[in-house]
């Protein structure tokens, strides 16, 4: 895949992801309760704890991968949390939308328009370093 099409991918799959996930990230927290009684309604084990753990996953997402920090990092526990919620509810359209934006992150990174992305830091040396001059 050329450089700009990988760009462009990773820039289409973080706004999925942020678009997709602002709603229902910001809902577990404004809607704790009804969120508790919806995962209780799934069958699911300690849904307190699930829908608390599962609103922190998704707002550190939101936030991480929308600016471009630590993006892949954070897409991992994405993935778990859009799988658990594809298995144990039905695979709707935004569930799958956020998996596949997540799954992106992780392969390919953020991309363009980031805060920080380490791989490009690796490939280009400081000012004043050994490497920028040839290891000399």
């Amino acid at each position: 895949m050329n450089v700009a099409a990988r760009s462009a991918l990773s820039l289409l799959a973080r706004a999925v992801v942020v678009v997709v996930l602002a709603g229902p990230a910001v809902g577990k927290v404004l809607d704790y309760g009804g969120q508790v009684a919806f995962f209780e309604s799934l069958g699911l084990p300690a849904p307190g704890l699930l829908v608390a753990l599962s609103a922190a996953v998704e707002l550190a997402a939101l936030v991480g991968v929308g600016l471009g920090v630590a993006g892949r990092l954070l897409a991992v526990p994405l993935v778990v949390n859009m799988l658990v919620a594809v298995v144990a509810g039905a695979p709707n359209p935004a569930n799958l939308a956020v998996l596949a934006g997540a799954l992106v992150v992780l392969a390919l990174g953020t991309g363009p328009y980031s805060l920080w992305s380490p791989a490009v830091e690796r490939r280009m040396p400081s000012p004043g370093t050994d490497s920028d001059r040839g290891g000399r």
